[in-house]
This record gives structure tokens, sequence and C-alpha cells, in this order.
């Protein structure tokens, strides 16, 4: 995979970190520049500074799509810049503050890096639930809470460019990671089908992995997230009514086949026993004991 610019056109620019596959997005325009996950490294931080610098914007706006920790560093790069993220943003990033510092000290001694400053919670200018509008500058932006993969996702929607920035969902190198239930996934991904279809999104840049470009590779992301979800809560809903257990149910479903499965560079193996854990929770009856425990929760990703 390919790191670095890709240019979509009209102003919109995704710069793809080396770390993980990063996406972050540059909406530029003299007079409101938005930077949305800004990330990850600070020599690649230090690259969207210069590029957001050029067009001399009147106002920069930093937006997030969640608070997970490899989409939150850039925040100290633009420290005068307006942030928008989702109303329990903040609260995530109190609360997993000390994981988050881990991280960036791990990046830190790992990759031989170092950010000018360590990572600080902060309360977004604007708190988003639900779906907002925004008229920014010369952008139009659609802002609609995106449950599934955390409690505090948005997704941002450029309906003019037909551009869908998904967070951390419909990617080509990842199966959804959820936070609860897959019903609560399907439910987001049910809402935003239907632009798919319909020629809204046209182009669509996930959190990590590469970007889709036209209608037919956009709904194949949708159908590859739909059909993973369909084929978890199958054998979770099947595994219940033979009585199995958690750990005999995760010992069945590791032999689905999904993506970035036992992959070197990106092992989505903990993320999928996750889901299915959360599937077979759903799927309503509470795991019996049978010789294992649910997955312990990921404190980070991997590479």
């Amino acid at each position: 995979m390919t790191t670095g610019w890709t240019d979509l056109g009209e102003g919109v620019q995704v710069r793809q970190s080396r770390g993980y596959w990063l996406n972050s997005v540059v909406l530029l325009d003299p007079e409101v520049s938005w930077v949305i996950d800004p990330g990850l490294y600070p020599d690649e931080l230090d690259e969207l500074v210069e590029v957001v610098g050029r067009v001399q914007p009147e106002q920069v706006v930093l937006g997030f799509t969640h608070g997970d920790w490899d989409h939150v560093f850039g925040r100290a790069h633009w420290p005068h810049a307006r942030t928008v993220a989702h109303d329990h943003f903040a609260a995530s990033l109190r609360k997993h503050e000390h994981e988050i510092r881990a991280e960036q000290q791990r990046l830190e001694r790992e990759h031989g890096v170092r950010w000018p400053h360590a990572f600080a919670p902060f309360r977004p200018d604007e708190a988003v639930s639900g779906q907002r509008f925004f008229k920014s500058g010369g952008w139009k932006l659609v802002l609609r809470e995106a449950p599934g993969h955390s409690d505090h996702q948005l997704t941002f929607h450029l309906p003019e460019q037909g551009v869908l920035i998904a967070a951390d969902m419909l990617s080509d190198i990842e199966i959804p990671s959820l936070h609860t239930s897959p019903a609560d996934y399907r439910r987001t991904l049910d809402l935003l089908l239907p632009m798919a279809e319909n020629g809204a999104i046209t182009t669509l840049v996930p959190g990590h992995g590469s970007i889709a470009r036209g209608a037919g590779a956009v709904m194949a992301r949708f159908r590859a997230d739909l059909e993973y979800l369909d084929a978890i809560e199958r054998g979770a809903r099947e595994a219940v009514a033979a009585r199995l257990g958690l750990a005999e149910t995760l010992a069945r479903l590791d032999a689905m086949d999904y993506v970035g499965k036992g992959d070197a560079a990106w092992d989505t193996t903990d993320f999928h026993r996750e889901n299915v854990a959360h599937a077979f929770r759903a799927a309503g009856t509470p795991p019996r004991p049978s010789g294992g425990a649910a997955p312990r929760r990921r404190s980070g990703k991997r590479r």
C-alpha cells in the first residue's frame, strides 16, 4: 500500500501515514481549512501544517472522527485551531488519557520519534451528536453520529464532492471492530447505505487503508462489512442454539475467513475474537464456563 498524498480534487487531499495506514484529510480553502483526524507521526504532522499553511487560511478547524489514540495526536500542532468532535469525545479522552500517552511513548521508543508535547486531553469547541450541517468557508459538511466502532464516532460527508470520511469503518485492510453488538454497527451502515446506492457517496476515505473511488468500489466496501457482520451474527446464533459456551463459540468462528486474518503487518485476529464475543452476548445467552474466557480488550493497535 502506497503512503503519502492523494489529491481528490476541489481542495480535498488525503495524507496517508506510514503508521497503520491512517488517513488524514485536509480541506483547503483560504477562508476556512479543515484537517480531519490529523496524524500520526511528528514529521507527518509538520507536513500537514505546511500544506495547510500554503493557502494561508483565516481559520483552521480540526475535526476528529473519534478519540482512539492514533487519531488525536495532532491537536498540539494547531494550538489555536477550532475543534469539532462528538459529544462524548472529551470524556473518552479523559478516561483513556494514560493509555493514549502510553501509546505515544511506545511509538517514541520503538520508532525514534518525538512529539513536541505529551498528549493532553482536550474538550472540542463544537460537540456534535445526531446529525449536524456545517457551512464553513467554502465547505458544506454533514456530520453524522456513527456508533458501532465506538460510542463517540462521527462520519464527515462532503455532499458536493461526494466524499465520505468514514472513520474506522469500511476499510479494505480491517474488519469491523465492534464496541458493542453488531446491530449498532449495522444500523450505522444501514443509514449510510442509501447514500452510496443513490450516488451521494462516490469516494470513501476510511480511517485506515485505501481510498475507494467510484460507486462500485464504495458499494463493495459496504457489502464486505455487512457480510462479515452477517457471518458472525449467524455463527453466534447457531452456537447459542447448540448451547455452546463462549470459548467454544470463539473456537468455532476462529475458522472463518476474514480480512487481515494472520496478516503479518495488520493482523485482525484479536479484533475478530472481540467481535465474536460481542455477537455471542447479543445472541441472548450469557456465556457459561467452558474452559475459556472472553479475549482481553486491546490497549492499542500494533504493527
